[in-house]
């Protein structure tokens, strides 16, 4: 791409330096509107109203997604369109750039549910895209071997916890959760949120801790889908050289069939945003019925939209409408999020604590696990072990879509977008669901 295309907050970068430039004379020379926010604990204070905080975060927020998605080390392996906006403005908010009614702002802003908006809209988004006859036919033969994946990983993680002073729980919660979760998106936003709806506690100071984990989860990855490619290589039966079905095995997975991402009908889109949220307070309806709370909000919420789309209830230009939302959230509401989360959740001091050998031992235990569990369950399904140990494996413990990119690249493998793509949506969807049935076994 020539320089004078590459695009800020979808303009050109002259036309938004201009914007950037007003924003930022608005924030530092004292123009910014406020509010008066009351509460019961803090009293009365200052904070920057909607227009200011929204107009920062989307400024900082789409300059450092840009940059981190720029630079191709920090995008192919460190997911750095996530990881960048989270860690630049903790450390804005860390060297005071950014003024207290700004933090203020954000602070009434995130606490208010923003991501819950952003969560609702990936869930639903994400599941809807899918071609249903692939789910349908995926659910006899990848799925398991998709399950078996989790399953060993978070074993793995338990005993990497058991062997180093991290402790089993932690290893399952705050490394095997966000680094299965579908993506960065999932450790970022999606886990975060999980964890506060279970516990009634603000969880989203993890943000940053799990964000770093799943980047590193990544880059192990990598590591290991081109180290895999080369051993299995040389042993039969375990490498299809490209293939994912077993000659012979019966019922193949079907191509995903292409969906328009966007649409010049804005009221498809508001349908889309409208139905991501109602799908959001469906859960929320089962999850507060006395008896069927043990599951969470969030997870009947998945279970919803995947009944939706197996059961073909919605047509597809309303499952299409759900895709524009989904678009639109990645797109526009994803750097603001990471912003706002950086400056409201994130400790920059605290980040040297998350780097450990206990971590990273668990780390590579759990991404080996989902690589072997994925191998393994493969053979029981029809399928071949390195194949699928890359896309249900693999691509459940990377940085998401990029990672996927990453992942089968360095495996070769880049015609198995399609399993990938189902590791990533369903697989993060399923491993919200195993962390609500563990949590009260643990805690």
């Amino acid at each position: 791409m020539a320089k004078s295309e590459y695009r800020i907050c979808g303009m050109k970068i002259p036309y938004f330096v201009v914007f950037f430039v007003v924003v930022m004379i608005t924030v530092y020379m004292g123009f910014m509107p406020t509010v008066n926010i009351y509460s019961n604990e803090a009293g009365s204070y200052v904070a920057t109203d909607y227009v200011a905080t929204v107009a920062f975060l989307m400024a900082v927020g789409g300059l450092l997604y840009w940059i981190g998605g720029t630079v191709p080390i920090l995008n192919d392996y460190l997911g750095g369109v996530c990881l960048l906006p989270l860690l630049g403005c903790s450390f804005m908010v860390f060297v005071g750039l950014v003024p207290d009614d700004l933090k203020n702002g954000v602070k009434v802003l995130m606490s208010g549910g923003f991501q819950n908006v952003y969560i609702a809209l990936l869930m639903a988004g994400s599941i809807l895209v899918m071609d249903r006859k692939i789910i349908l036919s995926a659910t006899a033969r990848y799925m398991p071997t998709i399950l078996g994946s989790q399953f060993c990983a978070l074993l793995f993680c338990a005993i990497g916890g058991l062997i180093t002073s991290f402790g089993v729980t932690n290893a399952l919660f705050d490394v095997g959760a966000p680094c299965m979760s579908g993506g960065s998106g999932g450790a970022l936003v999606t886990i975060p949120t999980l964890y506060t709806n279970l516990t009634g506690v603000d969880m989203t100071v993890n943000s940053g801790r799990y964000m770093c984990y799943v980047s590193i989860s990544n880059v192990i990855a990598i590591v290991l889908a081109a180290v895999g490619g080369k051993v299995t290589e040389k042993m039969k039966g375990m490498n299809g050289r490209g293939e994912i079905l077993r000659k012979n095995s019966g019922g193949g997975i079907q191509e995903e069939k292409k969906r328009p991402s966007s649409s010049l009908d804005y009221a498809a889109l508001g349908s889309g945003i409208f139905m991501g949220l109602v799908f959001y307070l469906m859960g929320c309806i089962v999850g507060g019925i006395p008896g069927l709370d043990t599951i969470p909000s969030l997870a009947w919420t998945i279970i919803f939209v995947i009944a939706a789309k197996c059961t073909g209830v919605l047509p597809e230009d309303l499952e299409n409408n759900c895709v524009y939302a989904m678009n639109f959230a990645l797109k526009a509401l994803f750097p603001m999020l990471a912003a706002g989360i950086g400056i409201n959740s994130m400790d920059f001091a605290a980040l040297g604590e998350y780097f450990s050998l206990g971590a990273f031992i668990v780390i590579f235990m759990g991404t080996f696990g989902a690589l072997f569990g994925a191998m393994l369950f493969a053979k029981l399904s029809g399928l071949w072990p390195y194949e699928a140990g890359v896309t249900a494996g693999l691509c459940c413990c990377n940085i998401g879509g990029s990672g996927d990119l990453a992942v089968l690249s360095a495996a070769n493998r880049m015609n198995l977008l399609a399993f990938a793509s189902i590791s990533t949506r369903i697989g993060g969807a399923l491993m919200v669901i195993w962390i609500a049935l563990l949590w009260p076994f643990f805690h």
